[in-house]
């Protein structure tokens, strides 16, 4: 597959045609989540509370630089709503592309409505105009018209302003404890939360608080949630080196995912919802089957002596579930796990892919070859080699997201 990494802070043309990066002080960024289908939008959540929208779709711009948009190296809008000054650490499109939904320190999961009309969501920037061509008069009376007031020298200004606007806040989790992490259903109407309460919780769009609370965690952080392609478990990620998957008509988890020798951070499904991955610091990427909970396989970079153990910032399947793009602090590695479950789980198959000295034994009738490994049998699915590594120039890379034609579209930050 392909891949297009952009950076936040050089995605915009200045007017003299230089780049010109977005950069105000004392402002992180602290999450960022690319916009489905296509990429043309990214929501960014800043340590100063406030959500910030990108718009990278340059010809719409341009049709909107009159009314006075934002030029590509300016957020398009900025959403406030969450209190307290602390930072907003998970923002998450739902599947329409239009509504957001972010996760603060404040212990509070807020909706947003990125394509409302007007500051709030009422009409902007309208005048009367009296005794024109479009007005008419009844007994004396002037009607007034939605048009800008015409003035010599004067620019045309637009009727409606798009502002973004805050529709629901959700709470649940305890007070005083911020949430981590937040997941839109595929089915659009519910979403998942994972707080630093020992919990996971599951909310509906139509209801402030929680429907289900999803406990047994033993570490107080739940780092990650994200949902199973059929809409009927959740998966979570947590500092106790387990991840867990939960049956959300019950509660109950029906999975327990062991193996990791420090905390995951981090927790994806395949798209056929068979396997699910999860990282954490140690930069190492663990696959699991989700039928039996056993661990299959495990994807390990190779480090030069001396080198600094990273970890893993963003992960995603493909939407044909063959590759596994994963960033680290200043790559993307790209692995092929189409033969992941038969890795670890078949001892034959490890065998016969762990190194360059592995052999392999080939029965013909009553006669057993033993051959070397060739090149093209050492890098077949399930080997422990990624298939490309893309270089980011030391760019923190915060999402990651494949479209359906596999464009691998990767999101940073310097």
């Amino acid at each position: 597959p392909s891949i297009l990494l952009g950076s936040l802070c050089s995605s915009c043309e200045a007017d003299a045609g230089a780049g010109a990066p977005w950069a105000e002080p004392n402002i992180g960024i602290t999450s960022a989540s690319i916009c489905p289908p296509d990429g043309r939008k990214v929501a960014v959540g800043c340590d100063d509370s406030a959500v910030r929208i990108f718009s990278l779709d340059r010809t719409s711009s341009k049709k909107n630089e009159g009314a006075g948009a934002a030029s590509l190296g300016e957020p398009s809008m900025v959403l406030l709503g969450h209190k307290n000054g602390f930072p907003v650490f998970d923002v998450d499109w739902t599947r329409n592309g239009r509504t957001l939904l972010s996760a603060g320190g404040d212990g509070t999961v807020r909706l947003w409505d990125t394509q409302a009309v007007g500051p709030y969501g009422r009409l902007s920037n309208v005048s009367q105009q009296k005794g024109s061509s479009s007005s008419s008069s009844s007994g004396g009376a002037t009607s007034a018209s939605l048009s800008t007031v015409e003035v010599p020298g004067s620019k045309a200004e637009p009727l409606v302003e798009v502002g973004g606007a805050a529709l629901a806040v959700y709470r649940g989790h305890a007070p005083g404890t911020p949430v981590w992490s937040v997941s839109s259903a595929p089915c659009g109407y519910y979403f998942a939360t994972a707080g630093s309460d020992y919990t996971a919780r599951i909310f509906a769009t139509d209801r402030c608080t929680s429907v289900r609370v999803l406990s047994g965690h033993v570490s107080p952080n739940v780092n990650c949630v994200t949902w199973h392609p059929n809409c009927n478990y959740v998966v979570t990620a947590s500092d106790d080196k387990t991840c867990r998957m939960w049956d959300i008509q019950t509660g109950r988890c029906v999975r327990l995912l062991s193996g990791s020798s420090r905390g995951l951070n981090l927790v994806r499904v395949s798209p056929s919802g068979r396997y699910a991955a999860g990282a954490g610091h140690d930069n190492v990427v663990r696959i699991w089957d989700l039928g039996n909970g056993r661990l299959v396989n495990e994807l390990r970079p190779e480090q030069s002596p001396g080198q600094v153990e990273g970890s893993v910032q963003s992960i995603a399947f493909s939407s044909c579930g063959a590759a596994l793009a994963v960033s680290g602090t200043n790559c993307v590695r790209i692995w092929d796990v189409r033969g992941a479950g038969n890795h670890l789980s078949n001892p034959d198959y490890f065998a016969a892919t762990r190194g360059p000295s592995a052999t392999s034994s080939i029965s013909n009738g009553l006669q057993t070859l033993t051959n070397p490994l060739s090149e093209v049998e050492q890098a077949r699915p399930g080997t422990r080699a990624p298939t490309k590594v893309f270089q980011t120039n030391n760019v923190s890379v915060l999402d990651l997201k494949y479209t359906k034609r596999n464009l691998l579209l990767a999101v940073g930050d310097y």
